[in-house]
Order: structure tokens, then C-alpha cells, then sequence
């Protein structure tokens, strides 16, 4: 009695649809969300010890690293927000068809960049 071998699926081969990378995307932003938390309190802490504080702050922030940290904080922030509403809405039975899987994702991804980008214009 010979069974047959389970084949490699050769996981790089494979696509994934749209919907699946946007669960891995909130997965991720999620995990990156911890870091950008972090990153804020520790900003509120030093902006609150004085004026100096505020001003080393807003250097940075105002800064090259500040105009690119700030934007991708706020493009993580936005993606897991807007995924999480797709979440909430799976959870109340809505967009469960394929086409609306795929409608949402999409979606949700094209949101995200367009708050990041206005965020851009806006950061100082």
C-alpha cells in the first residue's frame, strides 16, 4: 500500500489573494503599532520635561528622520484602522463574497496611502 508523498508547495510560487494580504498587512501593522506607541510616548515624555524638551522634539520631527518616521507611523496606523474595520465588518457577516473580499482590500489598502499621503502634505 503506497501512499502518496505530500509535494512541496513551493510557498513563493504561490498567490495569494488580496484579502489574505490584507490580513497579513494588519498582522504586521499591528506588530509595527507596539513600536510606533512607543515611539510617541517617548516623545510625549521628552517634550514634556521643558522647553527644551518640546524644542529637541520638534527638531526632530521637523528633522529628516521626522519626515520619514512620521508619515510611515501614520501609514501603519491608518492600514491597521482601516483593516480593522474590514474585520469588524467580516465579523458582522458583511463582504464575506469574493468579490467584495477583494473590493474591501483593495480598498483598504488605497485609504491607507491616500492618509499617508495627506499626511505628507500636511507634516511641517
Amino acid at each position: 500500500m503506497s501512499r502518496a508523498r505530500p509535494q512541496d508547495l513551493g510557498l513563493r510560487t504561490l498567490r495569494l489573494p488580496v484579502g489574505a494580504w490584507a490580513s497579513l498587512l494588519h498582522r504586521i501593522t499591528g506588530v509595527l503599532l507596539i513600536a510606533v506607541v512607543g515611539l510617541a510616548v517617548g516623545l510625549l515624555r521628552t517634550s514634556l520635561q521643558g522647553p527644551g524638551g518640546f524644542q529637541q522634539v520638534a527638531n526632530a520631527v521637523r528633522g529628516p528622520w521626522g519626515h520619514v518616521i512620521g508619515p510611515l507611523a501614520i501609514l501603519v496606523a491608518a492600514e491597521h484602522l482601516y483593516s480593522g474595520m474590514r474585520h469588524l465588518a467580516h465579523d458582522v457577516g458583511w463582504g464575506f463574497g469574493r468579490e467584495h473580499a477583494r473590493l474591501t482590500a483593495g480598498a483598504v489598502m488605497i485609504l491607507a496611502v491616500v492618509t499617508a499621503l495627506a499626511a505628507v502634505s500636511a507634516w511641517p
